[in-house]
């Protein structure tokens, strides 16, 4: 059986990569077992969606870190989630749902929108694009991502509505997750991946966002980062 070949976008803070959606495929298959070649890809053009993350497989790629992940489930005959409910596997994708239609607009909002954030993503997301290249592309995609945003809707919104939408979703996740230890009880599984994906990505990065002190503010919830990164990651840095 040929290997998988993982692309996603760089990392930095000791995070294998920037992008929740490539560490959340990237903890998938951690937990999983699944062998495969990390590839670090420059940006996500390559791939069939044009987003990161894609795959290769078997001669075919695969994009949509969720679609990826379903296809490597039953591909590997591996699940995380085997040993939930019904209910719990309902409000994993309730959970999944909040994280990646709501909270990382809001999380795109800090890394794109906030002018003092702006050298910091240039020499991270899109540090691995040639300086040549890079100084035509980088106002390009932030135009692109600023319509995205108002797309959404999230980009419509003040700063401090931003910031009242994340501290009601910060604060809706503390509240599931409780006294843990995992979010689905008392054994890790994807609900506690994709939260992962996305929180790690606001906690342990050098991006500037009021979101740090909501996380901090939910004593558990912080105490949870910390444990899933020394469980998956054992506490490596990359």
């Amino acid at each position: 059986m040929s290997q998988v070949k993982a692309y996603h976008l760089p990392g930095a803070w000791g995070l294998p990569t920037v992008s929740p959606f490539c560490l959340k495929l990237d903890a998938f298959m951690r937990m999983a077992g699944i062998e495969h070649e990390s590839i670090t890809a420059a940006t996500p053009f390559a791939g069939p969606k044009k987003k990161a993350p894609w795959i290769e497989y078997q001669g075919r790629k695969l994009g949509d870190s969720t679609l990826i992940i379903d296809f490597l489930k039953q591909e590997f005959d591996v699940d995380p989630d085997a040993h939930l409910s019904e209910e719990q596997r309902g409000t994993t994708v309730a959970i999944q749902r909040l994280i990646e239609e709501n909270l990382y607009w809001a999380m795109v909002y800090d890394r794109w929108a906030r002018e003092e954030n702006w050298p910091i993503l240039k020499g991270t997301v899109l540090g691995s694009i040639p300086a040549p290249v890079r100084s035509v592309l980088a106002p390009y995609a932030r135009r692109s991502v600023k319509k995205q945003l108002d797309g959404h809707g999230m980009g419509l919104h003040s700063a401090s509505d931003i910031e009242a939408i994340a501290a009601k979703d910060i604060g809706a996740l503390a509240g599931i997750l409780g006294e843990g230890p995992w979010f689905m009880g008392e054994r890790i599984s994807m609900a506690d991946a994709t939260e992962y994906s996305l929180l790690a990505n606001i906690a342990f990065v050098e991006f500037h966002s009021p979101m740090k002190a909501m996380i901090d503010s939910h004593s558990e919830l912080a105490k949870w980062l910390d444990r899933f990164r020394n469980e998956v990651y054992h506490g490596e840095q990359h």
